[in-house]
């Protein structure tokens, strides 16, 4: 179990150390305008062949399987998920949060992502 959950809190992790190391590369993947198309399922991904929508899914459907989290919270769960770390990657590359030092920045992540693990 506690395997399943080191997964799950690498990824978000990475997915703010990505958004904060490379803001140029993450404001552009989010400023797809309405007239493009979406990816199609395996179309613009990484080596896994999944895209972060589908990775967060794996390591939501992983912790179902071992037990972490019931089956009857998992559905959605994404959408909390992917929101937490995707507002304080914004907030910390853009908005309020862009100036603290290090160990603050640290300690804000470790809270949302202990607050997203509680909250499942």
């Amino acid at each position: 179990m506690a395997g399943a959950w080191t997964r799950f809190g690498v990824l978000g992790r990475a997915y703010v150390e990505f958004a904060t190391t490379e803001p140029g590369w993450f404001r552009t993947a989010f400023a797809v305008p309405r007239t493009m198309h979406t990816f199609a399922p395996c179309e613009g991904t990484g080596a896994s062949g999944l895209g972060p929508y589908e990775l967060l899914g794996a390591r939501l459907d992983e912790l179902v399987e071992v037990g972490a989290i019931p089956p009857e919270r998992r559905p959605e769960a994404e959408y909390s998920a992917w929101s937490a770390v995707h507002g304080l990657s914004t907030l910390l590359n853009d908005g309020p949060l862009r100036d603290l030092p290090a160990a603050e920045r640290e300690r804000a992540l470790r809270t949302v992502l202990g607050l997203v693990a509680r909250g499942l």
